[in-house]
């Protein structure tokens, strides 16, 4: 027999074991993501360049595969599936007709599906790599939603076969605050920027301020940027539009020419001297700064007197508020470490960051990343600003931290599904509980996070054929009980706590044998 033809170099043949593997950890990722009431989407494999290249991120950009089709359309081989899922959801609403910015009920959807990248390849890193994810759209409630993911992609990690997972989140807006209110000028606070946010160039949260600096400054464009520094900045940028039209140049390294100037006419017409080694260095610090949440929330707050800064405490209030949700979503302890540093290399990430790792296996890098994008839909045509947050998955580096036995063959069964709704001033934590406590007996669950009116959500119930709204009021909440409403035949019942899980049962199986709901 001749020599097979060889594999294409960075990408993985997926055969016996490991495709079974494979597919399991699919499986209990998609089974997780169902009983939190995650719809399924698939978006196309080929995609449009230009939002990539324009939302990315420098560290996806320059890994892109991008080329012309026959018809000479700039087309690229998806990156990473946020941008795409985003995209179709988009579609979906102007399909229906929406058009108001912020859509009334928040959209969750889950996905699975190949992405590419051009990088060296590693075991459990491949230029052709599978990504299974979630992403929230829409919820006016952003801590709450923030909650929802991490408890939701913590849950898909340890159901696909991860014993032990160590959980680091951060928040960019910690970043911004300090960055924001420092007494220097908009051009230093775009260094600063770059340094804190920034890929590639960027010194590591232990680097020195001079490290730091000397890393900032230099780059691909460093001969160019000193010769620009002689030129008075309107002429400067002119020269540089005038050079680039002449070459045709429509990105570099990923980079578009218009962020190529602005990279260079600001490195150019910098002021000498205002940027402090100290401000740098305290920057760097800030960076630095990572413990499990309280301490690290102490430390932050010191950090910024230190520096006699205006007040951290409206941000930090928020991501205290997070971790009480996510305390609701999850009741058993999650090994959690807040990292000021946190950076995942996508530049449309505006708040909330997180990722996970295998305990056991911290070498094999993380295996799950996301975070809170709020800005990226508007820049995708949107016509305004749309929450939203999300994750992503890494089944081939996944795959690395599990145990070598075979894991149990996962199952789709038909689950019923429930809407858990509060009603008057309860507590959101309260649903959150009542939402794990059915997820637990096997139901799937979605947590209303909209805030609108009983009556409201009820009609839409009926609409969606949803089988069972599950309100948590006032009265029955200072009870410990629920009221169940079982839309099919209007049957209402008040359910304690403790009974919950019974309840959910019963009906899985009076459905299971015929029953009508």
């Amino acid at each position: 027999m001749r020599a097979a033809q060889p594999k294409i170099s960075g990408t993985r043949d997926y055969t016996g074991d490991d495709a079974v593997a494979l597919r399991n950890a699919r499986e209990a990722i998609a089974a997780t993501l169902r009983r939190y009431a995650y719809a399924a989407i698939d978006p196309p494999i080929l995609e449009s360049s230009a939002p990539f290249l324009n939302r990315s991120g420098e560290d996806i950009r320059r890994h892109m595969y991008i080329f012309a089709d026959p018809g000479g359309r700039e087309v690229c081989l998806r990156p990473e599936l946020t941008i795409p899922v985003c995209r179709a959801y988009l579609r979906q609403l102007q399909a229906a007709g929406e058009t108001q910015a912020v859509p009334e009920r928040e959209t969750r959807l889950r996905y699975f599906g190949p992405a590419f990248r051009y990088e060296s390849a590693t075991e459990g890193h491949y230029r052709q790599f599978y990504q299974a994810g979630a992403e929230l759209i829409g919820a006016k409630w952003p801590e709450a939603a923030d909650a929802e993911i991490l408890a939701a992609a913590l849950d898909a990690v340890e159901a696909a076969g991860i014993g032990r997972a160590l959980v680091e989140i951060g928040d960019v807006e910690v970043r911004s605050a300090f960055i924001d209110q420092l007494p220097i000028g908009e051009r230093s606070r775009t260094r600063l920027r770059r340094l804190a946010f920034g890929t590639g160039t960027q010194a590591s949260p232990a680097a020195s301020a001079k490290q730091a600096i000397e890393a900032e400054q230099s780059n691909e464009f460093g001969e160019l940027a000193s010769l620009l520094a002689t030129v008075e900045p309107d002429k400067a940028e002119l020269l540089i539009k005038e050079v680039f039209a002449l070459a045709d140049v429509r990105h570099v390294g990923g980079r578009t020419p218009e962020e190529i100037i602005e990279r260079l006419t600001s490195r150019a017409a910098q002021p000498a001297g205002e940027l402090s080694p100290e401000l740098t260095q305290g920057v760097l610090d800030l960076l630095k700064i990572r413990a499990k949440p309280a301490a690290a929330f102490d430390a932050v707050r010191e950090h910024f007197r230190k520096f006699g800064i205006g007040s951290i405490d409206r941000v930090l209030e928020r991501c205290e508020a997070r971790l009480r949700y996510f305390d609701a979503y999850r009741p058993k302890p999650a090994a959690l470490m807040f990292n000021v540093g946190l950076r995942r290399g996508l530049e449309y990430y505006t708040g909330f960051l997180f990722e996970i790792y295998a305990a056991d296996l911290p070498n094999v890098g993380y295996l799950c990343g996301g975070g809170r994008y709020d800005n990226l839909l508007e820049g995708l045509g949107a016509t305004g600003s749309i929450p939203a947050v999300g994750f992503g998955i890494g089944l081939d580096r996944l795959l690395l931290a599990l145990p070598k036995s075979p894991a149990a063959e996962a199952t789709d069964m038909p689950i019923p599904y429930a809407l858990v709704v509060a009603t008057g001033t309860v507590r959101h934590e309260k649903c959150i509980k009542v939402s794990g406590l059915l997820r637990d007996a096997g139901w799937s669950v979605e947590t209303d996070l909209s805030r609108r009116a009983e009556q409201t959500i009820l009609n839409e119930a009926v609409t969606r054929k949803i089988p069972y709204v599950v309100l948590v009021g006032e009265k029955e909440s200072s009870g410990d009980q629920v009221r169940i409403r079982r839309l099919g035949d209007r049957n209402e019942q008040l359910i304690g706590l403790a009974a919950l899980a019974g309840y959910a049962k019963g009906e899985t199986v009076r459905q299971a044998a015929g029953g009508k709901t």
